[in-house]
């Protein structure tokens, strides 16, 4: 039963007082033991719940994830830099050892030059003199090849003697071998389905070629001359014109030097008369159609060896020539070269 307390009478304190509990030595701390345990069994729980939590759908961030982050960053930058500090390493060091190779190359220019004899030497006044264009280059190549197109459509697409002559240079003196080469007056067309199929027009003195592209994709080249009566082509070059038919020619052996064109390529054959090779450079020489071959022969280091050589053996280059054969000649295919007519098959007033 509740009973108000009177005036006097002592009241029982409503709080406790705050003890302070002490504990002995020996004696451990069970609060503190419980605590730890609880630290634990969170620790724990928190090592076996899964970073990435299904219900959120988030990755939950934790400071040591983002310390490894970190690092990886920092190491791939490092690797990034060192990189990029070999390459350009690499790259001084190739651009000084092309450096130290172009005198080598010109040493091996310089011997090769003793061993031909007689190198070129241009005055200082030929290189001060003024140069002169070609006339074929005194336009500009885009109009060269609109008004060349057309020529060469309708040359390779002629079935006609007749219809090839206004096209082609020098056609009242060329009139006569067009009409030994085809007597009946009919031409194969050889067609043409791409012009400037290479993108490049070659320029040299009077006269310009263009890589043209056939139906059977064969890739030739045309030459248009400059001449009197303007742009033509040149016809003999592109049938690889000689003289005299090479048939006759292997059947005759003319002993008189007789203009023709071939592929030359320099060789060591040395048989029968030209056996000595201490007297005589050999050249392979193809005939157009490459049914035909001749070993020509010129006194070794002369002017003629020096101009006619391509450089290395094995090299082939397309010239015209003069060749005859000797009297009494043991083998059938062996010629004396007289003279290089021209460095190609194109033959200009300039180069005759």
């Amino acid at each position: 039963m509740l009973r108000i307390p009177r005036e006097g009478d002592e009241t029982a304190p409503l709080m406790a007082p705050l003890q302070k509990i002490g504990f002995s030595e020996g004696e451990a701390d069970t609060r503190g033991e419980k605590k730890s345990r609880s630290k634990r069994k969170k620790k724990e729980k928190e090592a076996e719940t899964p970073g990435w939590e299904s219900s959120s759908g988030t990755w939950r961030s934790k400071s040591k994830h983002k310390g490894r982050t970190a690092k990886l960053l920092a190491g791939w930058i490092g690797a990034m830099v060192t990189i990029v500090v070999i390459v350009v390493g690499i790259v001084k060091m190739t651009d000084s050892e092309l450096a130290s190779v172009v005198p080598d190359v010109m040493a091996e220019q310089d011997q090769f030059d003793e061993l031909v004899g007689n190198p070129l030497i241009i005055s200082d006044e030929e290189l001060a003199a003024e140069v002169s264009l070609p006339k074929v280059m005194k336009r500009s190549e885009v109009d060269f090849l609109a008004e060349v197109e057309p020529l060469a459509k309708a040359f390779l697409e002629a079935e006609k003697t007749a219809d090839i002559l206004p096209l082609i240079h020098e056609s009242d003196r060329v009139r006569a071998l067009v009409r030994s080469r085809y007597p009946d007056g009919r031409i194969e067309p050889a067609g043409m389905s791409k012009f400037n199929s290479t993108g490049q027009v070659s320029y040299k003195d009077s006269f310009a070629a263009v890589t043209i592209l056939t139906p059977d994709y064969e890739k030739r080249q045309l030459a248009f001359i400059d001449g009197e009566d303007g742009l033509k082509i040149d016809w003999e070059s592109w049938v690889g014109w000689s003289d005299m038919p090479w048939a006759k020619l292997m059947e005759t052996k003319p002993k008189r030097p007789i203009l023709v064109r071939v592929m030359a390529k320099w060789v060591d054959y040395y048989n029968f008369g030209f056996s000595d090779e201490n007297v005589w450079r050999s050249y392979r020489l193809v005939s157009p159609d490459g049914e035909t071959t001749l070993y020509g022969y010129v006194d070794r280091n002369s002017l003629l060896d020096q101009r006619l050589r391509p450089g290395e053996p094995g090299t082939t280059v397309a010239v015209t020539l003069k060749v005859h054969f000797r009297k009494d000649e043991q083998s059938p295919n062996q010629v004396v070269i007289d003279e290089l007519v021209s460095d190609g098959w194109v033959v200009t007033r300039q180069s005759e």
